[in-house]
């Protein structure tokens, strides 16, 4: 067990202030309930096999909080940048997804506290991030080089986390609604960009799509249950959004182009 330091500097993203996450020095502090023992043991895999785009996993300090080390760069915030949003990053991110799954397929995890709520409800053959947003990607000299925040990780199929990186990165939605991205990305060229960086095979296109449209209403349902127990930090995001209006608007947009 470390010692905490002081100088802790508070780090902006995360749905739930409980497990706000701090730097101290060259590390990340966070509540040891913001992940289980499934994704620490997932972090030292990932070191072993020399996977170098996800923080290393280094023990508790004396406050009981997981230190995990502090990965030097750039991380976009909303409403994104433009730098973020090239094409460049895009498929630099399809790369290390595809990487980290491949980094997995020797993992054999003796603890099962996988969180399941965004999870790929099925599982699958290989463990997906799952929180694939722009926050908890890191950026250095305008490449992607990692990413953070795996306590959503989790078993699943490998086009989930490709599905999800497609629908918050390119983005796939009402253009007319979009507030977070800049307003000239293509969103369906987008996604051909991401697919064919991490490696899609162009006759699977119609099943990413339909894992797509899968997610999408897993997620959408979560938000909403989220919504119904009172959780104030989604019926704020969700309202700021658009709300249901927003979200039936790009289900439709996603349905018009999947038809043509």
């Amino acid at each position: 067990m470390m010692r905490a330091m002081a100088h802790e500097q508070p780090l902006v993203g995360g749905m739930d202030p409980r497990h706000a996450p701090v730097r101290v020095s060259d590390t990340v502090r966070r509540a040891a309930g913001s992940s289980g023992a499934a994704v620490r043991d997932l972090l030292v895999h990932l070191e072993s096999v020399g996977f170098d785009g996800a923080p290393r996993y280094l023990g508790t300090d004396d406050q009981g909080r997981e230190i995990l080390t502090w990965i030097q760069g750039d991380v976009p915030l909303p409403p994104y940048p433009a730098w973020a949003m090239t094409d460049r990053p895009l498929a630099d991110l399809g790369r290390l997804v595809r990487r980290l799954h491949e980094a997995t397929a020797t993992f054999n995890a003796t603890a099962a506290d996988w969180s399941t709520q965004w999870a790929d409800p099925g599982g699958g053959s290989v463990i997906c991030h799952n929180d694939l947003y722009p926050e908890n990607v890191v950026f250095r000299d305008g490449r992607v080089v990692a990413l953070i925040d795996f306590a959503m990780a989790a078993p699943g199929r490998p086009l989930w986390d490709v599905a999800i990186a497609a629908e918050v990165w390119g983005p796939l939605g009402d253009p007319d609604r979009r507030d977070q991205h800049p307003v000239n990305l293509d969103g369906i060229a987008r996604l051909g960009v991401l697919a064919r960086a991490y490696g899609l095979e162009p006759e699977r296109a119609e099943e990413l799509v339909e894992i797509l449209i899968q997610e999408r209403a897993q997620s959408t349902a979560n938000i909403r249950a989220e919504i119904a127990a009172g959780n104030q930090s989604w019926i704020r995001a969700w309202a700021d959004a658009g709300g249901d209006d927003r979200a039936a608007a790009d289900d439709a947009w996603i349905a018009r182009h999947r038809a043509g």
